[in-house]
């Protein structure tokens, strides 16, 4: 507006100082005079000169007078108090289309607003950079699950320093989907990237480009669960079957004398015996790990169940002269009675078979105001403090050849681990090596009068 008015000011000026001229002409004609002629003609000339300034300066000063009620209008108010009544129409149109560009900026800010609730919210992470590889926008799972944890990164290359991260981010950039898996310290993820391309035609020179990253963390470890636990599965499975496949073939062949086949049937009977209480073992544990399994709980008194196991491993303790003996009293929770006494079996049958010979192991029972606990002690031959972290994993030894002659399948805790974590128990283990060991089952309490 300003700038009209002073082009316009200057117009006005020009045309001013033309029809001064041609006066000055006159003048001269008429006057006929040299003199005369000198005097209006350097007049003529010096007038310009002289005007342009001042007529710049006016029209600033009348651009700035008219623009300034322009410059406090407020589209918010009402039209009525525009100044001048010929710029009601302009002034209509210029409100509407404030009225629209508000509504698009609330509405630009609303939908941002909610994309960085989602963003900052997802379990995955998400990275978008362009072509340059300049991050446009991350969350922080991004981040955590690459082990990023300097100040805020800039460049897509900056957040992790492998060469087969960055060619990866190369071929992405070039047009190409690629995926790989980064290790972290605490973390292992999958990184799918893709390229972000906004014209169909040339998808060689993509915008930039989107990654997603994947926490398989749990997947990673529960594979590596899986391979152990077949390899050693295969390994338990294979030791019987050959024993057994031995002394059949001997016996085929006749090389056994009549008198020793009844040792040898018997060989074939616990070696057998072995295989079914592994495989037996193997399906209970199964149905503890998969997260489907469900059944009914009902009350189950620890005390009795823990009478129970004492009868039947009494004459397993006894051929090692190892007392046994219980204390307590009735403390009820809500389980599965065969899974709780499973758990309990297995505990005491340990503190017998890693036992002393003429050692002890006391059970007790007792309950607080929420708990019911049972614990089981023994003089035996403990646990080092290396190996507590791992006596509850699946075929995890601490003395292999003493396991491998007292037998068991090597399941035993960990049914206990997964049959505690069903019940929403706590396990607590106490073992010093060479001076026994201490376990307590500590389950939620259960009323008296529950069903």
């Amino acid at each position: 507006m300003k700038r009209l008015l002073a082009k316009w000011l200057l117009r006005f000026a020009g045309g001013t100082l033309t029809v001064m001229t041609l006066i000055c002409a006159v003048l001269l004609i008429v006057t006929e005079q040299y003199a005369a002629l000198g005097i209006f003609l350097g007049i003529a000339l010096l007038l310009p000169v002289l005007m342009f300034p001042a007529a710049d300066r006016i029209g600033k000063l009348l651009a700035e007078r008219i623009a300034q009620p322009l410059n406090k209008l407020y589209f918010e108010q009402a039209l009525q108090q525009c100044p001048y009544p010929e710029l009601q129409p302009m002034m209509e149109r210029m409100a509407d289309l404030h009225r629209h560009m508000v509504a698009q900026r609330a509405d630009l800010s609303d939908q941002r607003n909610r994309l960085d609730v989602l963003v900052d919210n997802m379990r995955e992470g998400l990275i978008l950079v362009d072509a340059e590889g300049r991050i446009l926008i991350h969350n922080n799972a991004a981040l955590q699950l690459l082990g990023y944890t300097r100040q805020t990164p800039v460049n897509v290359y900056d957040l992790h320093d492998s060469q087969e991260f960055h060619s990866l981010m190369e071929n992405v950039l070039h047009g190409s989907r690629a995926e790989m898996v980064v290790y972290t310290e605490n973390a292992t993820c999958q990184l799918i990237a893709g390229p972000v391309c906004t014209s169909v035609q040339d998808t060689a020179h993509p915008d930039g480009a989107v990654l997603i990253l994947l926490d398989v963390t749990e997947r990673e470890k529960r594979e590596v669960l899986r391979r152990e636990f077949t390899s050693n599965v295969s390994h338990e499975l294979k030791t019987p079957l050959t024993s057994i496949y031995g002394i059949a073939d001997m016996l085929s062949s006749g090389l056994v004398k009549p008198e020793d086949i009844g040792g040898f049937a018997v060989r074939i009977r616990d070696e057998s015996s072995r295989m079914i209480a592994l495989i037996e073992d193997i399906i209970r544990l199964s149905r503890l790990d998969d997260e489907s399994f469900s059944a009914e709980l009902t009350l189950v008194d620890l005390y009795h169940v823990a009478g129970s196991v004492l009868l039947q491993l009494r004459p397993a303790a006894e051929t090692r002269q190892i007392t046994m003996t219980l204390h307590g009293g009735s403390a009820p929770i809500m389980g599965v009675p065969v899974i709780v006494e499973e758990m309990l079996y297995n505990l005491c049958d340990n503190a017998i078979k890693y036992n002393v010979e003429g050692g002890t192991v006391r059970l007790s029972v007792r309950k607080t105001a929420q708990h019911a606990m049972f614990t089981v002690s023994d003089t035996g031959i403990g646990i080092p403090a290396a190996d507590k972290e791992r006596i509850f994993e699946r075929f995890y030894r601490v003395d292999k050849s003493h396991s491998r002659q007292i037998g068991g399948t090597g399941l035993g805790l960990s049914i206990v681990k997964h049959g505690a974590a069903f019940h929403n128990a706590v396990i607590e283990l106490d073992s010093q090596q060479g001076k026994g060991t201490k376990i307590t089952l500590q389950f939620p309490l259960a009323d008296e009068d529950s069903e």
